[in-house]
């Protein structure tokens, strides 16, 4: 584990830490509260546990631990265990320190074995903390993904605009968004089946991220409908991006049961406006180019 202690004795610190690095554990020390909440603010996470002294300089233990509570829930930051260390061991001072933000409270000066008992159960906590983390961080992932392409989904792609259209009316730098739909996809679907069209999918969101700048995003808006959202401008015409799409496209190909599958895509793309556009409005257009763009024979860029 990762051990922040904070305690203005040098010796007891040194104590600590002797006990601490015989069990392999990485040690970070500070002699004050101002400096541990700099040291966390930095952690982002990457702290197990604090050992905590209460009376210190410049403010206590309880202030400081308090303080760590306001900026966990200030920056959405994963909860740290914090054990009190004190020579004070009154009823009403172990639990000022669990009312402060404290989990645990140790007695100065601290006894070894006690204090490799507590560090093991902290360690219990650690690793279902970190297992929790990584269950959420994956189920994040899940809910922001398309299952069959495992590009962003429509809510993910939705917030992703949505972040642009923040950061264009900050700038006042127009971005560009796209709406594009595979001609004829349901004649795939009828004449070769479901797994056919499920690989035609896959393989051209794979051709489409390839084609892509590392900046640029795409999602799964519908059953063969895609967004892609291009955040910055460009030194070429508005259409050029996208015309290397669709000919990307074009120029694929998917191997199914020995025969070859092509197909080919209509675009709707648009300029969102900063100040003047909403996340609807700007969807509307490029859905509304979409359709002038199929209107007029299909595998073509139309803009609005």
């Amino acid at each position: 584990m990762s051990i922040l202690i904070v305690d203005d004795s040098e010796s007891e610190r040194a104590l600590i830490r002797y006990t601490l690095e015989n069990l392999n554990h990485n040690i970070i020390e500070v002699s004050n509260g101002q400096d541990a909440l700099k040291i966390i603010a930095k952690s982002k996470g990457s702290i197990d546990l604090i050992l905590l002294d209460v009376l210190m300089p410049i403010q206590d233990g309880y202030k400081i631990a308090t303080k760590i509570r306001c900026h966990e829930e200030k920056c959405n930051d994963e909860w740290c265990p914090i054990i009190f260390l004190s020579g004070k061991n009154n009823p009403a001072d172990i639990a000022r320190g669990i009312y402060s933000g404290g989990d645990d409270y140790l007695v100065k000066p601290v006894n070894s074995v006690i204090l490799k008992a507590k560090i093991i159960a902290m360690q219990r906590i650690a690793m279902m903390r970190r297992r929790l983390i990584e269950t959420r961080e994956q189920l994040r992932i899940l809910a922001h993904t398309d299952e069959l392409t495992r590009i962003p989904n429509r809510r993910k792609i939705n917030e992703i605009i949505d972040s642009e259209i923040a950061r264009s009316n900050r700038n006042l730098i127009p971005f560009t968004v796209a709406i594009l739909d595979l001609d004829h996809f349901k004649n795939i679907n009828d004449t070769y089946g479901h797994k056919a069209g499920d690989l035609v999918l896959q393989s051209i969101c794979l051709v489409l991220k390839k084609t892509l700048r590392a900046e640029d995003s795409i999602g799964r808006i519908g059953g063969e409908e895609f967004c892609i959202c291009l955040p910055s401008s460009c030194n070429e015409p508005l259409k050029d991006p996208f015309e290397r799409f669709r000919q990307a496209i074009e120029n694929s190909h998917v191997l199914f049961d020995g025969k070859r599958l092509s197909i080919t895509a209509s675009f709707g793309i648009t300029l969102f406006q900063p100040k003047n556009d909403t996340p609807a409005s700007v969807l509307e257009r490029a859905d509304k180019a979409l359709y002038i763009a199929k209107n007029q024979g299909r595998n073509r860029v139309e803009i609005l």
